[in-house]
C-alpha cells in the first residue's frame, strides 16, 4: 500500500487551468499506481479553463460547491457535490466556477502509456 496525504500531495500546473491548484493524489510522481492518474483540482471563484479537448478520457466527480462543464455545442452541466461526469478522448470542454463560492473536483485519468 502506499498512503498520499492530502496534505503532503504534490502540485502540478495543467495547461491553460489558470487560477486553479491541481494536486496528484495518485500515480504520477505521487504514488506507484500505473493504471489511472488521480487528481484534485481547486476552483477560486469565477476560475475558468478554456474550451479545449484533451487526448486522454477524464471523469470529473465535484467534491465541493458546483462546476460548470460546457460541451463545444454550447451544451452546458452544472455539477453539485457528488455529481460527476465522463469526457471522452478528444471531446472538447470547458470547466467554469460561477458558482460564487470556491469549488473542487477529483479527476481521474488512465495513467499515461509508459
Amino acid at each position: 500500500m502506499e498512503l498520499v496525504r492530502f496534505a503532503d500531495a504534490p502540485t502540478y500546473t495543467a495547461p491553460d487551468h489558470d487560477h486553479v491548484v491541481a494536486r496528484r493524489l495518485q500515480g504520477g510522481e505521487a504514488s506507484k499506481a500505473d493504471f489511472a492518474l488521480v487528481g484534485h483540482s481547486s476552483f477560486p471563484e469565477r476560475a475558468v479553463v478554456p474550451m479545449g479537448a484533451g487526448a486522454l478520457d477524464k471523469v470529473y466527480v465535484v467534491t465541493e460547491g458546483a462546476l460548470t462543464i460546457e460541451q463545444d455545442d454550447g451544451t452546458r452541466h452544472i455539477l453539485h457535490v457528488g455529481d460527476s461526469i465522463f469526457i471522452s478522448a478528444g471531446e472538447a470542454r470547458a470547466v467554469i466556477n460561477e458558482s460564487g463560492r470556491p469549488a473542487a473536483m477529483i479527476v481521474v485519468t488512465p495513467a499515461p502509456t509508459r
